[in-house]
């Protein structure tokens, strides 16, 4: 049987951003456009000018798309409220709330809200490849330039602009998530960079609740990308996996009872440990038998440094979603 499962990856944001006339990656499947230099400093200057003085508002146009990720945020302010078109969007088989602007001042609007989430301290560059993937993953035309991304302390802002007015057409923002609360050892874990999401095998920006189901929901990695290469493999995560799952499935497949179960290993160069945590109404007598047979199963050991990671099944249950 296949396992299709949810990864959660930690990893970091690089310290250097391309420059506006560098070539960037671009990530395999997205159409990419650029644009000259000119054109790409004519709307970064743009940008600027519109952060730094108020009132200022020549970037704008009448038409502004708000994407999935920034009107979720946004929805509920009430400055908003009044802006009459909605969009849906289409995402890994989610339907996601966005917002058109159709008249300047709601254009106007939804700009000053962003403004106001701006210190001093925030940069204007070119997309890198995570934000493009999402980007790409929101859009139904190829990317063209000029595409800048606004960064700040907690938000990734991205800006597209038409090419033939040098106005802005695309606003939203890169969905990061830059903690992760451990309910079983009661420590956040926060990555600068924010985490991935990986479902089915694809890299996934927004999840929904599923169906109601008892199988793996997901697996999270509490190590860093460089830990994780450096001391386990590919191959010795997909035996910790099946082994863990073949167990599960045994035990819970006909349970009628709802839940959701967290088995955290931490994989030591000498030693394995494995914690638990649950949530909901759960059989207790299966659960011992479950965690006795958990424990007595031989995983493959770190080659160095202890890695931590988790996985987390629901029984009869939703997907443990945003």
């Amino acid at each position: 049987m296949k396992i299709f499962f949810t990864f959660l990856v930690i990893f970091t944001l690089g310290n250097s951003f391309a420059q506006t006339n560098n070539k960037i990656v671009i990530p395999s499947g997205v159409v990419y456009g650029y644009a000259d230099n000119a054109t790409n400093e004519k709307a970064k200057r743009l940008i600027i000018k519109s952060i730094a003085q108020r009132n200022i508002y020549d970037l704008l146009q009448d038409n502004l798309i708000v994407g999935p990720s920034l009107w979720k945020r946004f929805q509920h302010l009430e400055s908003l409220k009044s802006i009459p078109k909605d969009v849906i969007f289409h995402i890994d088989n989610l339907q996601l709330d966005g917002k058109m602007c159709q008249e300047i001042n709601d254009s106007k609007k939804v700009w000053d809200e962003v403004k106001k989430e701006l210190s001093k301290e925030y940069q204007v560059r070119k997309a890198n490849e995570d934000e493009l993937k999402y980007y790409w993953s929101t859009i139904s035309f190829d990317i063209e330039e000029p595409l800048f991304i606004i960064v700040t302390d907690s938000h990734r802002y991205i800006l597209n602009f038409q090419k033939d007015n040098g106005k802005l057409f695309w606003l939203d923002e890169f969905p990061v998530k830059n903690s992760y609360d451990n309910p079983i050892d009661n420590t956040t874990y926060r990555a600068d960079g924010g985490f991935k999401t990986y479902q089915n095998g694809n890299e996934v920006f927004s999840t929904s609740k599923g169906e109601r189901e008892t199988k793996l929901e997901k697996v999270i990695f509490l190590s860093s990308d460089a830990d994780l290469k450096a001391n386990t493999s590919v191959e010795d995560i997909q035996i910790i996996i099946d082994k863990t799952n073949v167990i599960f499935e045994n035990l819970f497949k006909n349970s009628e009872k709802s839940g959701n179960i967290m088995v955290q290993l931490e994989l030591g160069k000498k030693k394995n440990d494995v914690l638990f945590a649950l949530r909901g109404d759960l059989d207790l007598d299966i659960m011992r038998e479950f965690e006795k047979q958990i424990n007595a199963v031989q995983y493959p050991k770190a080659k160095k440094t202890s890695i931590k990671l988790q996985i987390v099944f629901k029984v009869n249950s939703f997907n443990d979603s945003e």
